[in-house]
């Protein structure tokens, strides 16, 4: 049972460049491997392995739904989280988190249709496709670091992950640090000729076990049983199939569809109708929920769409400052320890404030500088108006240096 793996970069087929791929027997053992698809061989499964850089892992906040109803959502989810157009990414669905969040995986949409277009027109079908650091080994309580020359990555959890600069340690680990928490150890997988890091400065910078795991690659790591970011439009299509013989199969299968189709045609119509109303009250309890209290819901989709389009919006235009991009960068800024709870939060003139409960300076310094690296700025003071609270005042970097010009 041979394995083709295709590794994908962001120039992949632009501009007379190819991949690189590389042929597993049933083993994992690597059987041979090169740079050109003009002498990839075939295999009975073909898997693609994504640069660290084309793909984004983030969490979002989604309705307790069947994964079938939440795709549709995804797209506007990811939207608000990323600020990108809805209709440029393709996002897929890969867990739901501890928290009950939801983990989507996002690609450009127009990059990975010209990758499979082309792959299609070689007569290559991948079944899967994962960004590489989601090959990185990982335990829980763990993160796991692929250090080379350019290009590090980092597994933080079973479905999250992302690409590193080379900082000594990187920043985007020390940032992790303040949104994640502390893990029990990192684990370095050193690629062979890459040099090694140094490692007292990275314990010392973050506090905490820093050891090397040994190599590692894409071309031969195990292939986790993980969702495949082919999901939607961009499914395997089915294989082709030998009609010779499934004539014979087909035939009886003919004529007892045609039983089947008579039989449950009226069954078919009472559970569709059903499901229909189930949705339309599944829209307007959503509705409800997202709009103002006592609003009248006539149209459920379209006043969630407008309401969303307000808060997405400042002065009249799509803004990174206006309440779901203030929303989206902060909830990746706020420190997932000390399990600090909003009592009142308010948007107004561009700027959030919001009512917390008592924290301590170490959790609000945290917060200071994870914002500051989603470009937000956060003070804090004593909330008058709830004993023991805190107020924080939230509002965009870039909005507060155009006020002081």
């Amino acid at each position: 049972m041979s394995e083709l793996r295709l590794y994908l970069r962001r120039d992949t087929f632009s501009e007379g460049t190819d991949c690189a791929w590389a042929l597993l027997d049933d083993r994992g053992h690597l059987q041979s491997s090169g740079n050109q698809l003009v002498d990839v061989p075939r295999a009975r499964h073909c898997r693609l392995v994504l640069a660290s850089d084309l793909v984004l892992t983030l969490k979002v906040p989604l309705p307790d739904l069947p994964e079938r109803r939440l795709t549709p959502l995804l797209r506007a989810a990811a939207e608000g989280a990323t600020l990108v157009e809805a209709d440029t990414i393709h996002a897929a669905f890969m867990e739901r988190a501890a928290d009950g969040e939801a983990i989507l995986a996002v690609v450009e949409d127009a990059w990975l249709s010209r990758v499979l277009a082309r792959l299609a027109g070689l007569g290559l079908h991948p079944e899967s496709a994962l960004p590489e650091y989601l090959l990185l080994p990982w335990t829980e309580g763990s993160w796991s670091v692929c250090w080379r020359s350019n290009n590090l990555l980092a597994r933080f959890g079973r479905c999250e992950g992302m690409s590193l600069d080379e900082g000594e340690p990187p920043v985007g680990l020390i940032l992790a640090l303040a949104q994640r928490g502390r893990p029990d150890a990192v684990k370095i997988h050193l690629l062979e000729n890459a040099g090694s890091p140094d490692w007292e400065r990275w314990r010392a910078a973050l506090a905490t076990t820093v050891e090397s795991a040994g190599a590692w690659e894409w071309r031969t790591a195990q292939w986790p049983e993980l969702p495949s970011l082919l999901q939607g439009i961009h499914s395997p299509g089915l294989k082709r199939l030998d009609w010779t013989r499934l004539a014979r199969p087909v035939a009886w299968g003919v004529a007892a569809l045609a039983v089947i189709q008579l039989v449950g045609l009226n069954l078919d119509w009472m559970m569709l109708e059903r499901e229909n109303a189930n949705i339309k009250q599944e829209k307007k309890v959503l509705a409800e929920k997202a709009l103002p209290a006592n609003s009248a819901i006539v149209d459920p989709t379209w006043q969630v769409s407008e309401r969303l389009r307000i808060m997405q919006t400042a002065d009249g235009n799509p803004s990174p400052d206006a309440l779901v991009g203030l929303l989206g960068r902060l909830s990746q800024a706020w420190p997932r320890l000390g399990n600090v709870q909003v009592r009142v939060m308010n948007y107004e003139a561009g700027g959030l404030t919001a009512s917390i409960d008592e924290a301590d300076t170490l959790w609000l310094d945290q917060l200071k500088i994870a914002a500051a690296a989603q470009g937000l700025i956060v003070n804090s003071e004593a909330d008058k108006e709830n004993d023991k609270g805190i107020l924080l005042r939230i509002k965009s970097a870039g909005k507060e240096a155009s006020h002081a010009q």
